[in-house]
C-alpha cells in the first residue's frame, strides 16, 4: 500500500514537471502590445464587444463608478476603433464628460478640451481613425432611440456620399420633421410682396426661364425649401 502511494506521488510530480516545462510564460506586456498593433478580431477570446460596451456606457449605467469601470476597460484595450463611438456618447452622457474626454485623449494621443464640438471638429480631420465593423448599425440604433423615424435615413446599410463618413453624421437636435420645410410655397409677383424691404436678402433660383426668390428670413425658420422650378424638383437647405 505504501509502495502504491509512493508510486502515485512520483507519477504526479513527474507529470507536473512535464506540464510546467511545456507551458510558455505569458508576458502581459507583449499581449497588450499585440492588441495595439493589430486590432483583435471578433472571434478571438480577448476581443471586446464594442457595441455592447458603448451601449452600456450610454444607456445602462446607474452610477459614475459603473461608467468609469467601462471607460477603464476601453482605455486599457488601446483600441482606437472606440473613438468615434465615444465622441458620439460625449454629447449625450454629460455627467461623464471629463472622464470620456480623458479616455479619448489617451486613445488618440491628443490633449483636447472635453467639450463635444472640439472632438467633432478633430474627428472630421482624421479619417484615418477607423471604427469597428458594426459602428454604422450601432449609430443607427442610437438615432432610432431619439426618433424611430430616423431609420428612414440612418441604418446599417445606408449609402454614404463619396468623401463623407458615417462618423461625421450628427444629430441636428430635433426629431424628424421637427423643423417643417417650406414645401411648394405659393409664389407672388414682386410688386405684391409688400412685406419685403428694399434690401431684403433672398435666395434666387432660375431654371429653364423660371426665376424665383425665397426670402432668407423665411428660411431662418424653415431651414429648407422643396419646390419645383422650371419643371425640376429643387431642395435648398439653409
Amino acid at each position: 500500500m505504501h509502495k502504491l502511494k509512493i508510486g502515485l506521488l512520483y507519477t504526479l510530480i513527474i507529470g507536473l514537471v512535464y506540464i510546467t516545462a511545456h507551458i510558455p510564460a505569458v508576458d502581459s506586456t507583449e499581449t497588450k502590445t499585440d492588441l495595439v498593433k493589430s486590432a483583435p478580431l471578433p472571434d478571438k477570446p480577448q476581443a471586446l464587444d464594442h457595441a455592447n460596451l458603448l451601449n452600456r456606457l450610454l444607456f445602462e449605467i446607474s452610477s459614475r463608478s459603473e461608467g468609469q469601470a467601462i471607460l477603464d476597460q476601453i482605455a486599457k484595450s488601446e483600441d482606437t476603433r472606440f473613438v468615434a463611438g465615444l465622441i458620439d456618447i460625449l454629447r449625450y452622457q454629460r455627467p461623464l464628460t471629463a472622464e470620456i474626454s480623458q479616455v479619448l485623449n489617451q486613445l488618440t494621443g491628443q490633449n483636447l478640451p472635453p467639450e463635444w464640438p472640439h472632438w467633432v471638429e478633430w474627428a472630421g480631420k482624421h479619417a484615418e481613425i477607423g471604427s469597428f465593423d458594426a459602428y454604422p448599425a450601432w449609430k443607427a440604433g442610437v438615432f432610432e432611440r431619439i426618433d424611430p423615424n430616423f431609420t428612414r435615413f440612418v441604418h446599417a446599410g445606408m449609402k454614404i456620399a463619396p468623401g463623407s463618413r458615417v462618423e461625421e453624421i450628427v444629430w441636428g437636435g430635433v426629431r424628424v420633421d421637427g423643423i417643417p420645410a417650406l414645401d411648394n410655397p405659393k409664389m407672388v409677383h414682386p410688386r405684391e410682396a409688400d412685406y419685403l424691404v428694399p434690401d431684403e436678402r433672398v435666395f434666387g433660383v432660375s431654371i429653364n426661364g423660371d426665376t424665383r426668390a425665397y426670402p432668407a428670413r423665411f428660411l431662418d425658420w424653415h431651414e429648407m425649401f422643396n419646390d419645383v422650378i422650371g419643371g425640376e424638383p429643387v431642395s435648398l437647405a439653409y
